[in-house]
């Protein structure tokens, strides 16, 4: 029997990153987890301190790079990885695009490689860490007019690929969720919690904008705190990141912000299924996971109108959707649904209905038959 073609995938984050461990990594080792069943897979991560080489599910996972710092990480992987892919055998080559750890060398092998898009950083890179954020800018947009082959998560996002790049080939993709949530109980705990799952990037999650819309939309009932739900913040969280966070909690709300870093999986699942609801104000996101998660579990969710989003939810049948960046349209928003049981349960309800279309088997069919034919099956972008 004729040995497997061979597919390396190149990613600086993954599942097992102390600083970033997000949403792409999950979709990304999904995705190549069915891969395997056609290619002999490779996939390439960032080498963490503590990094051990291993396996997943017919997935071989090998660091690149080197660093007792994210920053240094992150550079030396873009540097190896971008030397790497030149001279790279495999028969299919893919990269987890990211502005931050930039790779440009796929460019100049376009038969072969594509580069999987989980959202684009654009002008929040300035915004975030200011001049300095110019350059994963300009990396970025030269990533995205360089390519030739694309998988997006959202038609937002291949929107602006293609006006950037009007040659460019871009297949629109999903994420999906672990089934096993669609049958997890659906409830209300006491003493009631709203919740934020995710990592505690303060600016790109809109952290800021949460614990000071909590603080206002709560304020009403300051006199009676036991009607007042808890918040409780749960995901991905360094030392640094998490002291950064408990510096923002209003001290109205002291004591009524529950702090939860580096859940484990059994964890978040007993989060989401207690919860009244799920709330990221994000200021920009690749799909976001963690709102079709709470779908799944049977949760109503409240998020900003950004390309993720989009994709990710059902506005009014799954979600109350409100304008990235508008404090008092998140107040509002969390002041209906704290208050309103009934829209919490029919929102409820059709959030589990809606994720019940998200399938990681077909995801990956379909991704896998697109790139086997080169990247020159007619892709569905619009």
């Amino acid at each position: 029997m004729p040995d497997k073609p061979t597919l390396s995938y190149y990613s600086y984050d993954s599942l097992r990153n102390p600083w970033c461990a997000g949403g792409g990594a999950l979709r990304d080792l999904e995705a190549l987890k069915r891969y395997a069943s056609n290619w002999d897979t490779t996939l390439y991560v960032g080498r963490f301190p503590g990094f051990v080489a291993e396996s997943a599910s017919g997935v071989r996972i090998r660091g690149l790079g080197w660093g007792k710092s994210n920053l240094a990480c992150r550079i030396s992987f873009g540097l190896m990885a971008n030397l790497r892919i030149l001279f790279d055998s495999a028969d299919r080559i893919g990269n987890s695009l990211s502005a931050f750890a930039p790779v440009l060398s796929g460019a100049l092998r376009p038969r072969r490689y594509f580069g999987v898009l989980h959202h684009i950083v654009a002008g929040d890179s300035v915004k975030k860490f200011g001049l300095l954020g110019m350059i994963p800018l300009g990396l970025e947009s030269l990533m995205l007019r360089l390519g030739r082959n694309f998988i997006v998560s959202n038609g937002s996002v291949a929107e602006r690929i293609l006006k950037l790049n009007p040659k460019a080939r871009v297949l629109i993709t999903s994420n999906s969720i672990d089934s096993a949530l669609l049958d997890l109980p659906s409830l209300e705990t006491r003493p009631s919690y709203l919740l934020f799952l995710g990592r505690f990037d303060i600016h790109m999650k809109g952290l800021d904008l949460l614990l000071a819309g909590y603080r206002d939309a709560t304020a009403a009932e300051a006199g009676d705190p036991e009607r007042i739900p808890r918040l409780v913040l749960a995901g991905k969280a360094t030392q640094e990141e998490l002291e950064k966070v408990r510096r923002l909690i209003p001290p109205e709300c002291a004591g009524r912000v529950d702090l939860r870093p580096n859940v484990s999986e059994s964890a978040k699942r007993e989060l989401l299924s207690g919860c009244q609801f799920l709330v990221s104000p994000s200021r920009f996101e690749g799909f976001g996971i963690a709102a079709l998660e709470a779908n799944a579990a049977g949760k109503p969710v409240l998020v900003t109108d950004t390309d993720g989003f989009r994709a990710s939810v059902k506005k009014d049948i799954s979600a109350l959707v409100v304008p990235v960046g508008d404090a008092d349209a998140l107040r509002a928003g969390l002041r209906i649904l704290m208050g309103d049981a009934v829209l919490r349960r029919r929102l409820g309800q059709g959030g589990r209905e809606w994720a019940k279309g998200f399938n990681w088997d077909a995801i990956a069919e379909k991704e896998k038959r697109w790139i086997a034919d080169g990247f020159t099956q007619p892709a569905p972008l619009l």
